[in-house]
């Protein structure tokens, strides 16, 4: 095994463990949150998805998650629920994801879903390193149980 690669995968379960003792902040409360890093979103003090801070700021980015302006690509977590909440009541899903934020059910399934995020709360951890962040992200995921609405494909 590549030595970086043992070194970063030694170091995920002490991760989550940090990022497990942080406190829970409110969606619509997000002080002193890191610049780079981990989050995740918890409903009801579970988790749900597990998500990681990019180019942007990682406020900007939960955010995003939840602002009703933002769209599938912006707001993957709603979209996965709101996909999941279309297959419930039968609504085509072998469609892009341009042509589903066009259908009106499916767009008031979406701020729906939207609506149901803003009232999470979220845990973060600073994470600067990109690969650390990559990796951490999957095993977060796993760990937590949050694969429900992670997920790893492209789009």
């Amino acid at each position: 095994m590549n030595s970086e690669f043992k070194r970063i995968v030694d170091n995920l379960p002490g991760l989550l463990e940090q990022l497990s003792n942080k406190p829970l902040l409110p969606w619509a409360n997000l002080t002193d949150v890191p610049v780079k890093g981990i989050y995740v979103f918890y409903e009801k003090d579970s988790p749900i998805y597990v998500g990681r801070s990019g180019k942007q700021p990682m406020k900007t980015r939960i955010k995003q998650h939840a602002n009703p302006w933002s769209n599938s690509n912006t707001a993957p977590f709603a979209f996965n629920i709101a996909k999941k909440n279309a297959e419930r009541k039968g609504i085509d899903l072998n469609r892009t994801r341009a042509e589903l934020e066009k259908d009106v059910e499916f767009k008031n399934l979406f701020a729906q879903a939207k609506e149901r995020v803003r009232r999470m709360s979220v845990r973060v951890i600073e994470v600067d390193d990109d690969l650390v962040q990559t990796i951490f992200e999957v095993y977060a995921a796993m760990s937590l149980g949050t694969m429900e609405y992670n997920k790893f494909s492209t789009h």
